[in-house]
């Protein structure tokens, strides 16, 4: 009986082993379908896409060579103009705030830069007359301080001039006593001595007054003057930086080099603008053109833009040419798809695989419509 047993034993390990496979196969089968419901989505949103070139193509192919030079031309026009364009923006007056700032001022710029070199003029003298004013207003003081030292030490001569003349009398007076016959002759000489040296203190003492009261006198003068020239200088000044700030400067100079680059930069913008008004008359021909051969109006725009992008004028025709490829291509995967439907059917029918393969199945569906309402927002969005 041990036989029987082994043989026994024996199917049952070949149908667990059978059961173990139908599951696996069961999975790749789903996951086959997945892939291939990605590849035939894919292939049919491509041919979509691709069929939609059909209508423009035919109808620019079906335009005479004549009209599609003359359309051609148009569009290279316009395509060169806007290469230029590019080089353009940038030097545009509106793009640069400190040029766009001169436009502003454009007619006042020319007579301002005469005013503000002179106001700037006029601040160089005030400044330069305020130095110098207090250089001399220094060495007045300095003048002054020499001058009372003077009178200070003339004082104090004199002091010492009349206590010395006064002990000369007294020693005059003195020798009248012994000496009567001579002393007309000391007398004499301390009256000369009075007569030279009095009047010499008191012209240099009145001279020295005359020095500090002058000096005082212009002293008082340069500090108006300085005051005076002062306020000027602030004046100028003011207005001076006021009108930088107006205009965006902090110079006459970067005044004059924003000035003439705005001129040039205006050159630029006219230039710019043109080449706005021929690029729409470009853009105009080749719309008349179009509406005059009655192209639909969905064909006319694709064709529009095909002509201001020469190359996808190739690329459409490399497409098309790929239609029946394509559809070669999603009937196969279809098949492929069917085949694998029906061997997932099969696999339904056995009891054991019912449920599971429903249950998959539901599952795949839902996946699939989740992915189709995802597809449909991404399009609708585009729109």
């Amino acid at each position: 009986m041990s036989w029987f047993r082994k043989i026994f034993s024996k199917k049952n390990e070949v149908k667990t082993y059978e059961g173990k496979f139908d599951d696996v196969d069961i999975d790749n089968l789903f996951e086959s379908l997945k892939t291939t419901s990605i590849k035939i989505q894919r292939q049919e949103k491509y041919l979509e896409d691709v069929q939609a070139l059909e209508s423009p193509l035919s109808s620019f192919l079906s335009l005479d060579e004549n009209t599609q030079k003359s359309l051609k031309n148009y569009a290279t026009q316009y395509k060169d103009i806007t290469d230029e364009q590019r080089g353009l923006q940038t030097r545009l007056v509106k793009n640069n705030p400190a040029l766009y700032r001169i436009s502003i001022y454009e007619q006042e710029v020319p007579t301002l830069l005469i005013e503000l070199k002179q106001v700037q003029n006029l601040v160089k003298t005030f400044r330069n007359n305020i130095y110098y004013l207090r250089d001399e207003k220094e060495e007045l003081i300095q003048d002054r301080v020499m001058l009372i030292r003077g009178y200070d030490y003339l004082r104090k001569f004199s002091i010492v001039f009349a206590v010395l003349l006064a002990l000369c009398l007294l020693l005059i007076f003195t020798m009248m006593q012994v000496l009567r016959e001579d002393i007309w002759i000391y007398m004499s000489a301390v009256c000369g001595v009075f007569i030279i040296f009095v009047p010499t203190l008191l012209l240099t003492k009145e001279k020295l007054e005359k020095e500090m009261t002058r000096n005082e006198i212009l002293q008082k003068r340069a500090a108006k003057y300085i005051k005076k020239y002062q306020i000027h200088y602030f004046q100028q000044k003011n207005y001076l930086q006021y009108e930088f700030s107006k205009l965006g400067v902090d110079s006459i100079k970067k005044l004059e080099n924003y000035y003439d680059k705005y001129l040039t930069y205006k050159a630029y913008e006219v230039k710019y603008n043109r080449n706005i008004q021929t690029m729409q008359i470009s853009q105009q021909k080749i719309q008349e053109i179009l509406s005059d051969h009655k192209l639909p109006t969905e064909d006319s725009i694709v064709i529009e833009e095909w002509l201001f992008n020469p190359h996808k004028i190739e690329e459409s025709k490399m497409l098309v040419r790929e239609i029946e490829p394509i559809k070669v291509q999603i009937k196969t995967l279809k098949e492929y798809e069917e085949d694998v439907y029906k061997q997932l059917i099969a696999y339904a029918e056995m009891d054991e695989y019912k449920d599971i393969v429903a249950k998959k199945l539901d599952e795949h569906y839902e996946w699939l419509n989740e992915r189709l309402d995802k597809e449909k927002a991404v399009n609708y969005n585009k729109k």
